[in-house]
């Protein structure tokens, strides 16, 4: 008997013990995975806390600060690569990498309350060419977009027009002087002094070059300011008759007051020499008896419209509201 009691109290002591170490490794494990579950939660914690950003400057800020940089651009003459304002185009003017012995040129050719459209060139002494650059502006600063034209030579010059409120004309004008003119006498006893200039619109260089020494270069290209400060390339017919009357209302968009000069009866004849150009056939005997006699005209059609280019609809709605307003 006592044996047996001996047996059941050390099985007793037994049970007890593995139920100890049972609970202790059980709280082990989940002492261990806590922690590990807290450290894990902190790390995702870290990745996802960023550096607060530094504040920037206001749109206010930024605002002034292009319009007083514009303002003093508008008045400067040229400035060198070493002028302040130079310096503070760099912020502004896109294309204006600093580049050695360079010079700036710039002005403002229209503001408005929600753009500004600034033109601007960028030369060097030891390059040829010039990079002209036409550039709307937000109010605060920020470049919309761009119309970028390098010239050829040093005598290359573009000439910027506001034809509207919304229409612009850019001009490219460039001169090169024939390789057979360095080989006259007048190149050739020419003093040192005219030699060394290279652009033919300086006066002392005129004296010395005549009109079959060089070939003059001239294109132009018409955009619409869009709403959003977008430049648009409106489209014109390259190949308009030269013999109509008034082969330029089919190239380039006609300024108001341009459009004001001319007789009521020449405008109709403008509109009707675009249509008539296409082929178009009349529906009024008079007109179709007077372009049947000239001998450009060929007709084609009686539905021409779709086949005008942006000038030409432009012009035409334009020559429209000038007769409307001259019947008046």
């Amino acid at each position: 008997m006592i044996m047996d009691y001996i047996y059941k109290i050390i099985n007793i002591i037994k049970s007890s013990l593995i139920l100890v170490s049972l609970l202790t490794i059980a709280g082990c494990y989940n002492l261990l995975f806590q922690r590990e579950g807290e450290a894990i939660g902190t790390e995702q914690e870290k990745t996802t806390i960023s550096t607060p950003p530094s504040p920037e400057i206001s749109y206010q800020e930024r605002k002034i600060r292009f319009q007083n940089f514009a303002d003093s651009l508008n008045k400067a003459s040229v400035l060198s690569e070493t002028d302040v304002l130079y310096q503070e185009a760099r912020l502004f003017l896109p294309d204006t990498t600093l580049r050695p012995r360079s010079y700036l040129f710039g002005k403002r050719l229209a503001r408005r309350d929600t753009l500004d459209i600034f033109f601007y060139e960028i030369s060097q002494e030891d390059a040829d060419g010039t990079s002209f650059n036409l550039v709307s502006f937000f109010p605060d600063g920020r470049a919309i977009d761009l119309i970028a034209v390098h010239g050829k030579t040093n005598d290359a010059n573009l000439g910027i027009s506001l034809i509207d409120q919304e229409i612009f004309e850019l001009t490219y004008v460039d001169f090169y002087l024939s390789p057979e003119y360095f080989e006259t006498d007048r190149y050739v006893d020419a003093p040192d002094s005219v030699k060394a200039l290279q652009s033919t619109h300086h006066t002392a260089m005129q004296d010395y070059i005549w009109k079959k020494d060089y070939n003059e270069t001239n294109h132009y290209e018409n955009y619409r300011l869009n709403q959003t400060g977008k430049f648009e390339k409106l489209s014109r017919k390259f190949n308009p008759s030269l013999k109509r009357k008034f082969p330029f209302t089919s190239t380039r968009v006609l300024a108001n007051d341009e459009i004001e000069r001319y007789a009521v009866r020449d405008l109709q004849l403008m509109i009707n020499e675009i249509y008539a150009d296409y082929g178009k056939i009349f529906s009024r005997q008079k007109l179709n008896y007077y372009f049947q006699k000239q001998s450009w005209y060929q007709a084609q059609s009686e539905e021409v419209n779709h086949l005008l280019s942006d000038v030409e609809k432009l012009n035409i709605q334009k020559i429209q509201s000038r007769i409307y307003i001259a019947k008046q």
